[in-house]
């Protein structure tokens, strides 16, 4: 699977507009063509409302680019360009732990935090290792899920690595900061620790916003 990371600037207001065509008419047009919808986001503490992150997979990069032009707002029934100020697109791969496969209602979370961070390259593999093993059963012991973890589809000197781990609210997220205080086992709390730590060690730096998430009926 490769999968597209869409950061759309919308024009104010627009947001709700946006929202309803994704969930209503894009988002089931990808499934029928056999894509995987992974998620839509928008700003919610770090970001505006207007900020959106659209994610999708693909069978192939040829796959990627014959849905362009449904998801870029070309042809009949697509999303208006006056809505769009501004927009980039990254071509991303995925970890080997996650994404899963096509989002399950019980993976969904209703706020995430988009982490970003930089690595070398030749760290790729160490990190995920690190996450999956270390990071990640600590705070999937207090009901985070994180939907995917992507990279740079390109090699370049710094990679940068996209985190999508879901909470239940603003709150939940807060809470995950201080595991020990929640009821996390004390084998997952010395994982976290040491393991956390040497990932830790990979990043040369990092930036971290939460997000809403949005999903069809």
């Amino acid at each position: 699977m490769i999968y597209g990371e869409r950061r759309i600037k919308l024009a104010q207001r627009s947001f709700g507009d946006y929202r309803r065509f994704v969930l209503e008419s894009l988002w089931p047009q990808l499934l029928a063509d056999g894509h995987q919808p992974l998620c839509l986001l928008n700003g919610l503490i770090g970001l505006g409302a207007e900020d959106v992150l659209l994610i999708v997979g693909f069978e192939s990069y040829e796959h990627w680019l014959t849905a362009q032009r449904a998801i870029a707002g070309d042809g009949a029934g697509a999303a208006p360009r006056s809505w769009i100020e501004d927009e980039s697109v990254r071509l991303m791969l995925a970890s080997r732990y996650r994404p899963t496969g096509p989002t399950q209602p019980h993976e969904r979370r209703s706020v995430y935090g988009a982490r970003r961070w930089w690595i070398n390259p030749e760290d790729w593999e160490t990190f995920n290792q690190l996450s999956f093993h270390g990071v990640w059963p600590a705070m999937d012991q207090m009901d985070h899920w994180v939907l995917g973890q992507f990279r740079d589809a390109a090699t370049l000197s710094s990679l940068e690595v996209l985190n999508l781990a879901g909470y239940h609210d603003p709150a939940h997220w807060q809470a995950t900061r201080t595991p020990a205080e929640h009821g996390v086992r004390e084998a997952a709390l010395g994982k976290l620790r040491t393991l956390g730590r040497d990932r830790e060690n990979l990043v040369l730096r990092s930036h971290v916003c939460l997000m809403q998430a949005h999903w069809p009926d």
